[in-house]
C-alpha cells in the first residue's frame, strides 16, 4: 500500500510543533509496515502564512527529514519507503511560491496535496487552484470528506474531478472517527469513484497510527473488487511520479 497523507518526518526534523523524536517515527514505519504500507508520503503541514520567509527554509528541512528518515529506516532494516511531500495549506500566494519552487510535490512527480479552509470559505480557492493547473500542477485535496462537517461553501467534487483534480481521503473518516457526515462524504466518493487515494493521516503511533489495511472491506464493499488495490497503489503510484 501507498500512505499519500502522513505527518510522520514531523518526528524527525523540527517543521512543527511537535518536538522530534526519532524513535516515534521508528515507530509509526514499523506499524506501518506490519500493515502492509510500503510507501508513505512525508506530508507535514506547509503553512505559508504563517512561516513568511521562512518558508524556504523549513521546505528544505522537510526534505532534509525525508532524506535522514530513509537512512534510519535502512539502517533497523524497516521495508519502508518515505517520499517527499507536504499538506500545503490553501494561501492566495501558493502560485508565487509554485513559481519559485517552494511548494514540495507528492514524490517526483507534479501533484501538490492541498488542504482547503475547513473553518471559514476562501473566496480565492478556485483561482489559486487554477492557476497552479496552469503551472503544471495538479492539485490533490487533501481529505476532501472533512469539509461535510465544515461550515463552507458547499463544493461538488464531481466538479473538481472534472477540472482535472484529484481528492485524497482520510482512513479514520471511514471509521467514523471524524462524525457521521464527513464518514458519509468519504463513502459516497468510493461509491462513485471519486478518490484518487487513501492516507492513514497519521499523526502518532497510539490515537493517529499509520494503519490502513481495516478499511479495505468498507472500500471493496462501496467501489467493488479491486477498488482498495486502485485507492492505495494503482493511482497513488501514478500521482508520486512512479
Amino acid at each position: 500500500m501507498i500512505d499519500l497523507h502522513n505527518h510522520i518526518v514531523r518526528y524527525v526534523v523540527p517543521v512543527h510543533r511537535t518536538e522530534p523524536d526519532v524513535s516515534i517515527a521508528v515507530q509509526m514505519a514499523r506499524i506501518a509496515e506490519e500493515d502492509g504500507v510500503r510507501i508513505i508520503v512525508s506530508t507535514p503541514h506547509l503553512r505559508p502564512d504563517r512561516l513568511g520567509d521562512r518558508v524556504p527554509e523549513i521546505v528544505e528541512l522537510m526534505s532534509e527529514g525525508v532524506v535522514r528518515l530513509n537512512q534510519i529506516l535502512r539502517d533497523r532494516e524497516i521495508d519502508v519507503e518515505v517520499v517527499g511531500g507536504a499538506e500545503i495549506q490553501l494561501t492566495e500566494d501558493l502560485p508565487e511560491l509554485a513559481s519559485a519552487g517552494l511548494l514540495p510535490t507528492l514524490g517526483d512527480g507534479r501533484h501538490l496535496l492541498i488542504e482547503l479552509p475547513i473553518a471559514s470559505y476562501a473566496g480565492y480557492a478556485e483561482q489559486v487552484l487554477f492557476e497552479l493547473q496552469l503551472q503544471g500542477f495538479t492539485p490533490v485535496i487533501a481529505h476532501f470528506e472533512r469539509l461535510a462537517d465544515a461550515p463552507v461553501q458547499e463544493i461538488q467534487p464531481e466538479d473538481l474531478v472534472q477540472r482535472g483534480m484529484k481528492l485524497q481521503t482520510n482512513c479514520r473518516s471511514l471509521k467514523g472517527k471524524r462524525g457521521r457526515e464527513v464518514k458519509r462524504a468519504a463513502e459516497y466518493l468510493h461509491r462513485n469513484n471519486l478518490a484518487a487515494g487513501l492516507g492513514s493521516d497519521a499523526h502518532n503511533p497510539d490515537s493517529a497510527p499509520p494503519r490502513m489495511s481495516w478499511s479495505r472491506k468498507t472500500i471493496e464493499r462501496l467501489g467493488g473488487p479491486g477498488a482498495f488495490e486502485r485507492i492505495t497503489w494503482e493511482r497513488p503510484l501514478a500521482i508520486i511520479g512512479r
